[in-house]
């Protein structure tokens, strides 16, 4: 999370009603929490009142001009105003280090805002698009849907209803620089500013953003990606994954990459990347795991036949097998550390 006391000071500047959507899949018990905070809040899904593990996921609207004494009071007024110091302060506390929160200017107001909100809780997404909802990414911004959701809410044959986790700031620094201004338009809504933290693996800092004047109106139907979008989110993604791996390589193999420039990291990066995907690797820990493989050995791994074939066709998976090799790999640079301390 950015600096807190520079984002509080960016939402006590903003000239209009300010909102919080909070994703409750980053915390414990948000309800509880929030409840215990006296904000006042409206969770974005539906759910059964027994349904108590979704009611904890789901993210919730929270007002920051008012709280729970406030709205008890005859004297409260009925049109949203700027953010409470105080309120802000409070759920400031309670977000701590996440990057669980996308604050919202909305002159029209909470209501509508609550209502446009649920109209993006689940947007169209592509199915010719080349991605894997199993992917295993820090943050996957377009997680699938329920089996039943596409006959539920009539999708299309070129597309297909996917949850849209808008309450998380990763996911917002993923997406908003991947739409046109049609989409873009949609996702405001009767917005005019939007203002989030993302972690540090995706550029860190408060992302401030305001609706242009020459966008479109936004249109009535649900917020549908094209391939072409995803492939823009993909790319962003894949960036990102790729800083994080040079960065668990000069973490993990300094004397390797000791004096070597970015740009060399960044290419044996992409050598291990292109060779692992060959292998069958998927996840992200995988190519970590490869990469640093292929640093200590110095790309001699390639010429083993014997060790590709063992990463590549034995065991449950490549993911599976690379990581047993790795830590094979771990055992003997220990044994071999110790041995050299040895008199």
């Amino acid at each position: 999370m950015a600096n807190p006391i520079k984002l509080r000071e960016r939402l006590l500047q903003a000239q209009g009603p300010m909102f919080a959507v909070l994703d409750g899949a980053q915390f414990e018990d948000l309800p509880t929490g929030l409840l215990n905070g006296s904000f006042v809040h409206k969770p974005l899904y539906r759910f059964s009142a027994a349904d108590r593990a979704r009611a904890r996921t789901a993210p919730q609207l929270v007002w920051l001009d008012r709280d729970q004494a406030a709205t008890s009071r005859l004297d409260t007024p009925t049109v949203e105003s700027k953010a409470d110091a105080a309120v802000l302060d409070r759920l400031l506390d309670l977000i701590a280090e996440r990057a669980a929160a996308v604050f919202w200017q909305c002159p029209a107001g909470g209501d509508a805002l609550y209502r446009h909100l649920r109209t993006i809780n689940k947007i169209l997404f592509p199915r010719d698009a080349e991605i894997d909802h199993g992917k295993a990414y820090e943050a996957d911004p377009l997680k699938a849907a329920d089996d039943n959701a596409d006959t539920a809410l009539g999708a299309k044959d070129t597309h297909e209803w996917v949850v849209f986790r808008h309450a998380d700031a990763n996911v917002m620094v993923q997406v908003l620089p991947a739409l046109d201004s049609v989409q873009f338009a949609r996702l405001f809504g009767p917005a005019d500013m939007l203002l989030f933290t993302p972690d540090e693996d995706w550029g860190g800092g408060a992302k401030l953003v305001h609706r242009p004047n020459e966008l479109p109106n936004p249109s009535s139907g649900p917020l549908r990606l094209h391939t072409q979008t995803v492939k823009r989110i993909e790319h962003r993604r894949l960036l990102a994954s790729r800083a994080r791996r040079a960065r668990y390589l000069r973490d993990t193999c300094k004397a390797e990459t000791r004096g070597t420039t970015d740009e060399a990291v960044a290419e044996h990066i992409r050598v291990s990347e292109e060779t692992g995907t060959q292998l069958g690797l998927v996840s992200e820990a995988a190519h970590c795991r490869w990469a640093f493989i292929m640093c200590k050995t110095n790309g001699r791994i390639l010429q083993s036949r014997e060790a590709l074939g063992y990463i590549a066709h034995d065991g449950d998976s490549p993911d599976d097998q690379v990581k047993r090799f790795m830590l094979g790999i771990a055992d003997g640079l220990k044994r071999r550390s110790q041995g050299g301390l040895r008199p």
